[in-house]
């Protein structure tokens, strides 16, 4: 019996570590961000709860947090710029969106969402994927197709 309640412990581990989705980016620890991004970013959002902090590589970094109504934002520091990604629940996705992607992206699913607000312009981003082939579209905020991001 003993061994039962091991081997079915050792099993839910696994599953639960093999379906966990994991950032394509490396965590990292806040004192690893550079000085100019935290100063920004505590400047800016000093109201940020459970920041956590990421590198896409040595120029661009990503703070994931949640604002004072417990929604989750991304900043994505670069060395050009500062962007804003405010994800958004699928419900509250305009169906003109939701209708262009099952028209023209027929078998993909909507993964995220974000109303994005990157050097004044602001828009929808929609990460689709369709087995391994995933695609981020953009939208204006009235839902109207913009473009492909590459």
């Amino acid at each position: 019996m003993k061994r039962y309640v091991i081997l079915v412990a050792v099993a839910l581990v696994m599953v639960s570590c093999g379906t966990s989705k994991k950032s394509p980016y490396k965590s990292i620890d806040q004192r690893d961000v550079p000085e100019r991004y935290l100063k920004d970013f505590v400047k800016h959002h000093a109201a940020a709860k459970d920041v956590r902090w990421e590198m896409a590589d040595s120029t661009t970094y990503f703070a994931n947090y949640k604002n004072d109504n417990d929604n989750d934002c991304i900043v994505k520091f670069t060395q050009t710029s500062t962007g804003m990604y405010y994800v958004i629940p699928m419900e509250y996705l305009p169906t003109d969106i939701t209708d262009y992607i099952k028209t023209n992206y027929a078998g993909y699913k909507i993964q995220k969402a974000y109303i994005t607000d990157i050097k004044n312009v602001k828009c929808y981003e929609v990460r689709i994927a369709k087995k391994d082939d995933v695609k981020n579209l953009q939208f204006s905020l009235t839902g109207n197709f913009n473009k492909v991001i590459e």
